[in-house]
């Protein structure tokens, strides 16, 4: 693969891999999304959003100048070349303590790193699903079952945004796991239809998104992730229809930007963040989605790396 001659937010220059301490890898690959498709082009989208971006960081007298190796956009055929070529750049990149941005792209394509992180990271999902299916359509890779896939292989998550309507494999698989409390879900419904109601053992009344999302959780999911190093698994669908998205499975009644810009902001503040992954973005003709992609990626590569 040809080395860019540009990165994220600078459109001339790309640091070489051995000067970097970031790095940035897109994977154009969107065939197990289950609905609606668009995301292969997310990448090359959100590259062009974030040259249009100014660099300053507000109220710090400093840029986002920062050293960040652009490794360029794959686009796999098949889902077995997505993943072996996802992880050998993966792999390359955090063993080399590099701070890693993967764009996607469907969901599954986070896949792909899974083996070149830590057992010990926990992965900080934001997304309107929880992905916990066995399988979706047939397929066992589909990005409905991306949280299952991470979860074969031992590592611990926590979820933030999935909207409370979930499918009876999952309730089972919740309640069978006893994962409960680390699901915060966003309500699908007004908070008075909660009120005096049982709740099942797939869902915790305390663990609820009503009102001011972060001010109520900060400390119960940073208590969560205690001492662990983190991976922040962003699935853009997470967010509101209301903050003008486009993404394969869009969904109502989901965070507002601001409640994940505080959420990723308290995060990459008080624990060690490995690196991101930004998944299901459509670009779409305005510009509005890859826009606020690229704004997520400047805010945590200003607040992220240590």
């Amino acid at each position: 693969m040809k080395k860019p001659e540009n990165t994220l937010f600078f459109v001339e220059g790309n640091p070489s891999f051995e000067d970097c301490d970031a790095a940035v890898l897109g994977v154009a690959f969107d065939e197990n999304a289950s609905y609606g498709r668009g995301a292969a082009e997310a990448p090359a989208a959100i590259m062009q959003a974030s040259h249009q971006m100014e660099t300053e960081i507000p109220l710090s007298g400093r840029t986002i100048q920062t050293a960040v190796h652009n490794f360029g956009i794959i686009k796999p055929k098949s889902a077995g070349e997505m993943l072996s070529e996802t992880a050998a750049i993966a792999k390359k990149a955090i063993a080399a303590e590099k701070f890693f941005i993967l764009i996607g792209g469907d969901h599954s394509t986070v896949n792909g790193l899974l083996d070149a992180l830590p057992k010990e990271t926990m992965f900080v999902n934001f997304d309107a699903h929880l992905d916990l299916r066995e399988e979706w359509q047939g397929k066992k890779l589909s990005h409905a079952a991306v949280s299952r896939r991470v979860f074969d292989k031992g590592f611990e998550q926590i979820w933030v945004g999935a909207r409370d309507g979930i499918c009876e494999e999952e309730q089972e698989f919740v309640s069978e796991q006893g994962i409960s409390e680390k699901i915060f879900y966003c309500p699908s419904m007004p908070r008075a239809f909660y009120s005096g109601k049982e709740f099942p053992k797939w869902m915790k009344e305390e663990n609820m998104l009503f009102g001011n999302a972060w001010e109520n959780q900060s400390e119960k999911i940073l208590k969560l992730v205690g001492n662990r190093k983190v991976w922040l698994n962003i699935d853009i669908d997470c967010l509101d229809l209301r903050q003008g998205i486009e993404t394969g499975v869009p969904t109502a009644f989901g965070l507002s930007l601001e409640q994940l810009n505080e959420m990723l902001f308290e995060i990459c503040a008080k624990k060690e963040v490995l690196g991101f992954s930004l998944a299901e973005a459509i670009p779409d003709k305005k510009g509005k989605s890859q826009a606020i992609a690229a704004m997520l990626c400047f805010n945590i590569l200003a607040w992220g790396r240590k």
